[in-house]
């Protein structure tokens, strides 16, 4: 299967973490909407300021109100409240009947990301499709818009009214600096003769790793993660998930 599929007949559901995240995607989602697919998007984190900056983004993006959920979770302990959170992820997808499911890749960049794509595997049974956001935690200059390990990999190029909409949608998240984030990080990789093509392309792959116990990074960088108090608190929030009610 292409993960880029444009039969509009297909429901697609975007389960971010942040509302920001989607500036990964954002491209895609408008030309999902304006073939005439049904589009659904749910955050997990969600305080109103941000909230309300998500709707609004959701409507230059053609995502109708209706088509909106947000979780509530809290900023930087999702992995922690993920045992709550699946009983209202499987009501999610129980409600939407997505065809395709997206989120932010299992890379250890996040330990929220991580936690997102963990319900969403646990509730869905069809096609998850991952995207790249950034990794990993034990990098002090993390990797963005790139998988660790392009395997499987899907790249779109995008059009100069699309990279112009990808613009539009990053400086639409005014309570957060993930603009000037992302133009320093397009400067630092100039310098370092690694130039990038974060407004130029966007990225999707079918989930195969689906192994919560272990990185999904190359060797030499995995080995760094398992030894992490991050990975650790991550291996404990998976167990208690894991738990029989």
């Amino acid at each position: 299967m292409t993960v880029f599929d444009s039969n509009s007949s297909l429901r697609w559901l975007f389960c971010m973490t942040h509302p920001d995240d989607e500036i990964s995607i954002c491209a895609w989602i408008k030309h999902l909407t304006s073939i005439g697919a049904e589009v659904y998007i749910n955050w997990t984190h969600s305080p109103p300021v941000r909230e309300a900056e998500a709707r609004i983004v959701s409507t230059i993006l053609g995502v109708p109100d209706s088509n909106l959920t947000f979780m509530g979770a809290t900023d930087g302990s999702v992995c922690e409240e993920m045992e709550g959170l699946l009983p209202k992820f499987r009501l999610l997808m129980e409600r939407v009947k997505p065809d395709r499911v997206c989120c932010g890749a299992f890379e250890q960049g996040h330990l929220d990301h991580d936690a997102t794509n963990f319900l969403v595997n646990q509730t869905f049974d069809g096609p998850v499709l991952e995207i790249p956001l950034y990794h990993s935690y034990v990098t002090r200059l993390q990797k963005i818009n790139t998988f660790a390990e392009m395997s499987g990999a899907e790249i779109r190029p995008l059009t100069p009214s699309e990279q112009a909409l990808k613009l539009q949608i990053a400086k639409a998240f005014r309570s957060q600096n993930i603009w000037s984030v992302l133009w320093w990080y397009e400067v630092w990789q100039a310098v370092q003769f690694k130039p990038v093509a974060l407004r130029k392309r966007e990225l999707m792959r079918r989930q195969v790793h689906t192994d919560f116990a272990r990185p999904n990074l190359p060797e030499d960088l995995a080995a760094k993660v398992i030894q992490s108090a991050s990975w650790r608190r991550w291996k404990s929030a998976v167990e208690r998930a894991n738990m029989p009610p």
